[in-house]
């Protein structure tokens, strides 16, 4: 499925067959993480996140709840992951979650991550979803920046401490 937004890049479902490209993509992303955040489960150990990242690339792919959503290029520029949210207990129960959005660096205030969240917010909207959540790192102001020219609002506060 081509969903192509400009000349200089496309956006497109990953399928397994970018299993790879994406996993180095969301390894990337959990390697900034801790700049931001206070590391309440300590530091990642690599082989096990690996492992964690690639279950849940393969689950995104393969159920029919979840889309992968990709940038490329000449090579592979961003990510961004959708899965609905059932909320039954509440009086708008078709909720959603977006994560791992990343663009690689480099690629950056081209666009893409826009493009993105658009194409994730429009298949979400298919699929008869009313709300849609999104987390960033209250440390990171571009993350703030980005998201609320999105039209996300921050409503809750998540504390970790050490004991």
């Amino acid at each position: 499925m081509d969903l192509s937004h400009k000349e200089s890049f496309q956006i497109c479902l990953a399928g397994l067959d970018r299993i790879d490209d994406v996993l180095k993509q969301w390894q990337q992303l959990t390697s900034y993480l801790p700049i931001h955040h206070a590391k309440p489960f300590g530091l990642p150990v690599p082989e096990y996140l690996e492992k964690q990242l690639l279950h849940t690339l393969e689950q995104c792919i393969e159920r029919d709840d979840a889309m992968i959503f990709i940038a490329e290029g000449d090579k592979l520029f961003g990510t961004i992951a959708a899965i609905l949210n059932q909320q039954t207990a509440y009086t708008q129960p078709n909720s959603s979650v977006l994560f791992n959005l990343w663009v690689e660096p480099d690629q950056r205030r081209k666009g893409i991550g826009q493009a993105l969240v658009a194409e994730a917010k429009s298949w979400l909207k298919a699929q008869g979803v009313t709300s849609v959540q999104a987390g960033w790192h209250p440390g990171n102001p571009e993350a703030d920046r980005f998201w609320l020219k999105q039209g996300f609002s921050p409503y809750e506060t998540i504390g970790a401490a050490f004991m």
